[in-house]
């Protein structure tokens, strides 16, 4: 056996049939993908523009600025990597923030006709099609079946890792493209080499590509293939030295490639201003539960028994329900990975293997209890860069495999003798069917004032400002003043906004630093000071539930001296 033979071994009825004519499945599949996207976020289509997907709403009021400021600032002539309209004056570096800039210019014509939020729901919608569909695509090189191709594709653009972010808005992470394209680099370009610098080059955009959606993905990315890329070595080191001249060359493509697409990109990341520097999280506090692989979260729709451990470890980290496995799928991948003997089914398995132990993170976590039990993660936290992803965020590679060991069990269960071959396939597809999705992917409100909604007229790009209630990282409600600039067509800069940066002192910042007027109370000088200093030229305190108008009235007309205007609603204070 070697490591080049394929999965599927083509049987002796092969040859007529690949004189038929066979149009292509991926379109089939990719109908039957957005069919299921579309159900999945239903609450969300009477209302696209006014409603957003995911209960979290501050990263949709996120997501939707960013996607809002890419087409302005190509359009006004702005760096779309380094904005100074939020975390005004010093601004904030695009590349350590999730600012998807491929999404704002795929989505652009929405965002320019129908409103961002109407573009971040389709783009929420169209990311596990598009990450189910690449998953298709590459199972090509595995699986000879169509239907378990498209059952790998659902299974990965489904899944709990998927929906799971899909629930909180990350649209970073429902667009999970990259992992499929590095499963078939894995096979193209360190085991078939074939055609090196084509390969390279592919690589190579792709992983630009994914600069421009979630830079921690591509070293997550690169932690894995590393794994498999020595697994490899170990394995058959006879093969070593004579593939190593054309991986020379499609890794020579690939750094050429990203080189040329993302030099300036990388340097912002590398070395731009107002990038953290600091851990954005503590490792321990964004890893795996053991428990969270086997205890289903409220995300899924078939109880299995263990929902209510599943719960209580969703809220106290969301993303945990993202790892949910389940024993009937284990008990698959298992059995598959022992009766296919193929070693690139093992080479997977153990790369599913690896991510799966690295997202547990630098200490063992059962049923919510941190055991101190140090395991292999604690190595990757001094890693640059790659130290600062969330381990949990691994789950993606662990996802990705148990879609290929399903899709090749499915496959060898659709060849086996007549006798077995329905009970075969029925079993797997109701192993499969443990990670079907709940109907519970929630919306939250996305609209703005009048005011914000009407372009916030009598405000200019030359202004600057302040907003009452200024914006946190509270994950409800508190990123509605990026949302109403978004809305507002980004008429004015402000100095508040929930972003990844770094300030004199404060190695790491996940909002904008509150001001001396923020306090609304205290001091008024020194509050004027600080809005000097930030060159703040208009202040709007904007009616909320959760403000209180009048005694925010009164502060601001203390502070700015001016007794401010009512418009569409909101009080205008002009320096």
């Amino acid at each position: 056996m070697t490591l080049a033979e394929p999965v599927a071994r083509p049987t002796a009825d092969d040859g007529p049939r690949r004189a038929r004519v066979r149009l292509p499945g991926w379109p089939f599949a990719a109908a039957l993908y957005a069919v299921a996207s579309v159900a999945l976020h239903h609450r969300v289509l009477a209302d696209l523009d006014h409603r957003a997907t995911g209960w979290v709403s501050a990263d949709s009021s996120l997501f939707t600025w960013w996607l809002r400021w890419t087409p302005f600032a190509v359009g006004h002539g702005q760096d779309p990597l380094l904005t100074t309209w939020i975390g005004a004056p010093a601004g904030v570096n695009a590349l350590w923030n999730t600012s998807v800039p491929v999404l704002g210019a795929l989505l652009a014509p929405i965002t320019l006709t129908a409103g961002p939020t109407a573009a971040f729901n389709v783009g929420m919608m169209l990311g596990p099609v598009a990450s189910a569909l690449a998953c298709y695509l590459a199972l090509g090189a595995w699986v000879r079946s169509r239907p378990a191709r498209t059952l790998g594709g659902a299974l990965y653009g489904f899944g709990p890792f998927v929906v799971a972010h899909g629930a909180v808005g990350h649209l970073n992470l429902v667009w999970a493209v990259l992992p499929p394209v590095l499963l078939w680099a894995v096979r193209a370009i360190l085991v078939e080499q074939r055609h090196p610098w084509r390969d390279g080059a592919l690589l190579g955009l792709a992983i630009a590509l994914q600069m421009g959606l979630y830079t921690q993905t591509v070293a997550l990315g690169a932690v894995v293939v590393l794994v498999v890329a020595v697994v490899l070595a170990v394995r058959w080191p006879g093969q070593v030295l004579p593939r190593l001249p054309a991986l020379g060359r499609s890794l020579l493509a690939t750094l050429a490639m990203v080189g040329a697409i993302c030099a300036y990109p990388l340097w912002l990341l590398l070395a731009g201003p107002s990038r953290p520097q600091g851990q954005i999280r503590a490792p321990e506090t964004a890893s795996t539960d053991l428990a969270a692989l086997v205890a289903p979260p409220p995300s899924l729709a078939l109880p299995l028994g263990w929902e209510d451990l599943g719960a209580r470890l969703a809220a106290v980290l969301p993303s945990e329900a993202s790892a949910y496995l389940g024993i009937p799928l284990l008990v698959v991948c298992v059995a598959t990975v022992l009766l296919v003997r193929s070693p690139p089914v093992r080479v997977v398995a153990v790369g599913g293997l690896v991510a799966l132990v690295v997202s547990l993170g630098p200490r063992l976590r059962l049923a919510g209890t941190d055991t101190g039990v140090p395991l292999p993660g604690t190595w990757l936290h001094a890693v640059p860069l790659v130290g600062q992803a969330e381990p949990v965020r691994y789950g993606v590679f662990v996802a990705l495999a148990v879609a290929v060991l399903v899709a090749v069990a499915v496959d060898r269960a659709l060849r086996a003798p007549p006798r077995v071959r329905i009970p075969l396939v029925m079993g797997l597809l109701a192993a499969a069917a443990t990670w079907i999705p709940a109907d519970a992917l929630e919306a939250t409100d996305a609209s703005s004032p009048a005011f914000f909604a009407a372009g916030a007229p009598g405000l200019s790009t030359a202004d600057v400002v302040a907003t009452v209630p200024r914006a946190t990282v509270a994950w409800v409600g508190g990123a509605r003043p990026m949302l109403w600039q978004a809305d507002a067509g980004m008429a004015y800069r402000q100095v508040g906004g929930y972003f990844i940066g770094s300030a004199p002192g404060r190695p790491v910042l996940l909002e904008a630093e509150a001001s001396a007027f923020d306090t609304l109370g205290g001091d008024p000088a020194a509050a004027r000071r600080d809005l000097d200093r930030l060159g703040v030229t208009v202040v709007l305190v904007v009616p909320q539930p959760d403000v209180d108008v009048p005694a925010a009235v009164r502060w601001t007309r203390q502070v700015t001296g001016v007794p401010g205007e009512v418009r569409d609603g909101v009080w205008v204070f002009r320096r």
